[in-house]
Parts: C-alpha cells; sequence; structure tokens
C-alpha cells in the first residue's frame, strides 16, 4: 500500500516540476516581452471640441504602465500625414564661449552676436545663423554684454569669479567688423569694469567695482566726467538727459545729469548686486537688499525725484527685471518668476519652481520676451520657455553647466549663454520659410498643402526621466484663416526607456470657419471673393 502511495507521490511531483517548469519558461517570457512593451494610456482629454480663429485648445492623454515614461510627443494629421509637432527648435552651439560664471549676454545684430567668454578671456563675434566664429579679440574677464554703436563695439575687463583682481583693467572699442581695438583706457585705481557700457551721444557710461561711473567721450575714450560713489555691480540706465545707477557698498541709488555728471537726487533703499535699474513710463523699477534681514525686494521708485512709490517685499534676486507690455516680470531667490502689473501692482502669475538649488539658490539671469513668452536661464542651466499669459512653462531645455547669462532675442531667435557654450533656439519665423500667423513669432509654423498653422510644443519633447502615470498636456492654436478641411486629428506618442513607443486613441478637434459673406447672382447664392 506504501509503494502505490509513494508511485501515486512519484507522479503527482513529476507533474508539479512540469508545471513549475512551463510556468517558469512562460512567466520569464513574459517578463521579457513586458519589459518590451511600450507605456500604455488610459485617458485622452481636449478643452474644447470647436476652435475659433485663434484659439488655443489644450490636449491632454494620461500615460500609465508599470514601464517608467521617457518622453511624450504630440502629433497632428491634418495634412494626412502624422508628424511630430513637438520638435524643439534648437539650432547651435558653440562651445568655444564658455567659462564658470560667465554673464555676460550675447548682443545681437545684423545677424552676429558679439559674445563674452570668460573661459578664455575673449569676446566673440559669432554667425547667428549657424554659429560659426567669425572672429575674436582679447578682453579679459569680460563680464557684462557688449554695447553695440555704429561700427563700434564697446566692451569692459572685470574680477574673475573669486573676485580676484586683473592688473590695469581696461574699457575698451572694438571695431565691430573684425574685433580690432579702437581705443582703450585703464582705471587709474585699478579697479575693474563690471556693468554693461552704455551710449548715448558723444558719451558711453561705464560703471566699476570700486571707483563709481565714468562718462567717457565714446570716440577716443577720453574721460569727460567721473563720479566715485564706491563699489557696484550693474549697468546704468539712460533716459531724458539722466543716468541712474544703483551702488552695492556704501548702498544707494543715484540719478546723474547724463552731460556734467552732477547728482539730480540720492536715496537709499538698500544695495544692488547686479540687478541694473529699469525704466519704464516715468518710473524705475530696481531690486535691492536689505543688509540688516538679507531680504531682497524689488522697488518702483519716481523717476524725476527718487521717491516711494511701491515695493514688492520678499521678490527680486541678482537678476535684473523685466518690464513688457504693462507688465513687470520678477525672477525671485524662491525659484519662482513672479508677474506684477506694472500701474496697479497687483500679483498676475507666478511659475512653478524653476530651480533645485544647484551651487546657490540665487537667480542671475535676467529674462527677455517675445512672442507672447518669457525665456529665462535657472542657475542650474535649464532653458525655460514660459507662457507670458498664465505663467506655464510651454518647453524646457537642459544646457549643462551653470546658469548665470541672460537670453537676447534677434531675427526671430533666442540666444543665450552659460558656463558650457552659447546656444540659438529658433523661436519665431526669422527669414526664409518660417513665416508665422496670427502675429504670434514664438511658435513652430508650415505651410503644406494650402495649410498654414501654428502651435504650442509639447515640450523639448517632454523628458518625464524616473515618472509614469503622468498627464501629459499640449497647447495647440489654430491660426489659419482659409484652409481645407476644419477637422484637426492628433494623438501623443509615448516612449519608454527602451526606445519603444506607443500611440493613443486618434481624436479629433474642430476649427470653427469665419463666416463668409453671401451674394445674391443669378438666383444662386455664391460666396463673395
Amino acid at each position: 500500500m506504501l509503494r502505490g502511495f509513494g508511485k501515486k507521490l512519484l507522479v503527482v511531483l513529476s507533474i508539479l516540476i512540469v508545471v513549475s517548469v512551463t510556468l517558469y519558461f512562460y512567466v520569464t517570457r513574459y517578463i521579457s516581452i513586458t519589459d518590451n512593451i511600450a507605456p500604455q494610456w488610459k485617458n485622452q482629454n481636449q478643452s474644447k471640441t470647436w476652435v475659433l480663429q485663434g484659439e488655443r485648445v489644450s490636449l491632454q492623454a494620461d500615460g500609465r504602465d508599470n514601464l517608467l515614461l521617457r518622453k511624450a510627443v504630440l502629433s497632428t494629421n491634418e495634412t494626412g500625414v502624422w508628424r511630430n509637432e513637438t520638435e524643439y527648435a534648437f539650432m547651435w552651439r558653440q562651445k568655444a564661449v564658455f567659462g564658470f560664471d560667465n554673464f555676460g549676454t550675447a548682443t545681437y545684430e545684423d545677424g552676429v552676436l558679439y559674445a563674452p567668454s570668460k573661459g578664455d578671456n575673449k569676446v566673440y563675434a559669432v554667425n547667428a545663423s549657424n554659429g560659426n566664429v567669425i572672429w575674436s579679440a582679447m578682453v579679459r574677464q569680460c563680464d557684462a554684454s557688449p554695447y553695440i554703436d555704429g561700427d563700434v563695439i564697446y566692451v569692459g575687463e572685470c574680477m574673475g569669479p573669486d573676485h580676484e583682481p586683473i592688473p590695469f583693467p581696461k574699457a575698451m572699442a572694438l571695431n565691430k567688423t573684425n574685433g580690432e581695438v579702437v581705443w582703450e583706457f585703464i582705471e587709474p585705481n585699478n579697479s575693474t569694469w563690471v556693468g554693461s557700457p552704455v551710449v548715448h551721444g558723444d558719451y558711453v557710461y561705464f560703471t566699476t567695482y570700486g571707483s563709481g561711473v565714468y562718462a567717457l567721450n565714446k570716440t577716443n575714450g577720453t574721460p569727460i566726467w567721473h563720479r566715485d560713489i564706491g563699489n557696484i555691480v550693474c549697468s546704468v540706465a539712460y533716459h531724458n538727459g539722466m543716468v541712474f545707477v544703483s551702488a552695492y557698498e556704501p548702498a544707494g541709488q543715484y540719478c546723474f545729469n547724463a552731460t556734467t555728471g552732477d547728482t539730480i537726487w540720492q536715496k537709499n533703499y538698500g544695495s544692488s548686486w547686479d540687478s541694473s535699474p529699469i525704466i519704464y513710463e516715468g518710473i524705475i523699477i530696481q531690486v535691492t537688499r536689505n543688509a540688516t534681514t538679507g531680504l531682497w525686494s524689488t522697488y518702483v521708485l519716481n523717476e524725476t525725484n527718487g521717491d516711494f512709490i511701491r515695493k514688492f517685499e520678499g521678490k527680486g534676486s541678482c537678476s535684473t527685471p523685466l518690464v513688457h507690455d504693462g507688465k513687470i516680470f520678477i525672477p525671485s531667490n524662491d525659484w519662482r518668476i513672479w508677474a506684477f502689473d506694472s500701474l496697479s501692482g497687483t500679483e498676475l502669475w507666478h511659475t512653478i519652481e524653476l530651480h533645485d538649488g544647484t551651487l546657490q539658490d540665487y537667480s542671475y539671469c535676467s529674462p527677455a520676451a517675445a512672442g507672447e513668452a518669457i525665456y529665462y536661464q535657472a542657475l542650474n542651466g535649464t532653458f525655460y520657455v514660459i507662457d507670458e499669459i498664465d505663467g506655464s512653462v510651454l518647453w524646457s531645455y537642459n544646457l549643462g553647466g551653470y546658469g548665470f547669462g541672460s537670453p537676447s532675442v534677434g531675427d526671430g531667435c533666442v540666444f543665450i549663454t552659460n558656463d558650457s557654450a552659447l546656444y540659438a533656439f529658433r523661436i519665431g519665423p526669422g527669414v526664409g520659410n518660417w513665416r508665422m500667423f496670427c502675429g504670434n513669432d514664438l511658435h513652430q509654423s508650415v505651410s503644406e498643402y494650402g495649410v498654414e498653422y501654428v502651435r504650442y510644443p509639447l515640450t523639448e519633447p517632454k523628458d518625464f526621466a524616473s515618472l509614469f502615470n503622468v498627464w501629459v498636456t499640449a497647447k495647440f492654436v489654430w491660426c489659419n484663416k482659409t484652409i481645407a478641411s476644419d477637422a484637426i486629428a492628433w494623438r501623443i506618442y509615448f516612449f519608454d526607456d527602451a526606445g519603444n513607443t506607443n500611440a493613443t486613441d486618434v481624436m479629433v478637434f474642430r476649427v470653427r470657419l469665419p463666416v463668409q459673406e453671401m451674394a445674391m447672382v443669378n438666383s444662386l447664392f455664391k460666396v463673395k471673393a
């Protein structure tokens, strides 16, 4: 009896072994297969079914699975072919322009960028269309934006990243065509030239760290007047015969007669570091730091007498605010940009946190505006394109290195320097085939088969890193006035770490066509031409 039981047990064990091996084979094969399955989608939404001319619609899909999402791409097929609509406008990078603490903005004019490079003590002229170097000139530790006036660019030699002095620092004028020196002026007290020069009439105004403000003859560099107000770490601003500047030590805000250097008014709202005064419709906007509390705030002052108008408490940084279209945009050390109405001071919006604390908590970049967007670089080297209307991030790009530099805009492009390189992104029509519509010069535009359209990019495409089960949103703007079809089909593609892709269902929104005038011709209705 035991023998019979043993045989049955042996059979059962054999079956269990076979089943286990089979299960192991299928499980491992399933795991292997599922390892290569692309992320799945769960839901799709759109904010509108019909879109009027120039309106935007928000398109949304939910990527989910136990696999990690890597990126998401929006595609539409209004021309009959599915096409990636989120190719960001990266054009080129020029690595000759580099260096830690590389503050200087690349100044644009007539297809050429003039860019300081602290890494090799030079200023470069760079072809804005392809990034090729035209010429370079030795300018030690140039820390500010070159100023262009006619055939001459004006620059100054500054201190090193750790405030190390430079012997015999020069204010310089260079030939714009070849970089040759037109004139040099050495500061008698060995003070370095810190701010961006400003030219008006026959004068070029420089600031120094140690000897205040100089007004030089722009033709030969001869000093016209000099006001020693101590250490300055910003540029001057000129308006209506007056020069405005904010000092670091001793702290103070000043207004000088631009011709004679005589003091018109002097106040003390705190010390300024890197942030320069902004003039806008009779007011001065200036960021200062309270030496006692350490708090940064942005002041709005009367241009005529320097009197206090209002203050944005706790909003400010080393960045110079941007004033554009009746709004004040203030990069702040809380890692956000704040938007306020310039007349009432009412807050309009603030961004999400744009920094992660890399290196410092400070913001140094001064934003620029074009095409209903704000362009900004966080200190961690992330370049942001921000919706001017609501403060949402339209797309971002990780430049690498540290982001001290500020953007400049020219010919439908935005240019930005940081420690690693000088970068160029296409933001608008420029020249050639990049035509734009709706007066919007930010986003991609294409004309194919008689269909003209412009859209907000989803992202660069969006890199989700280690995230999954994430809602992805794209904003789409229809601007064409003569379209062949009013139905716009769209879908979002998800990618995983292995490069697999999976598309959402096709969804459609419709463009409400403009109402056309009708005329009676021979008792038949016809559309007026």
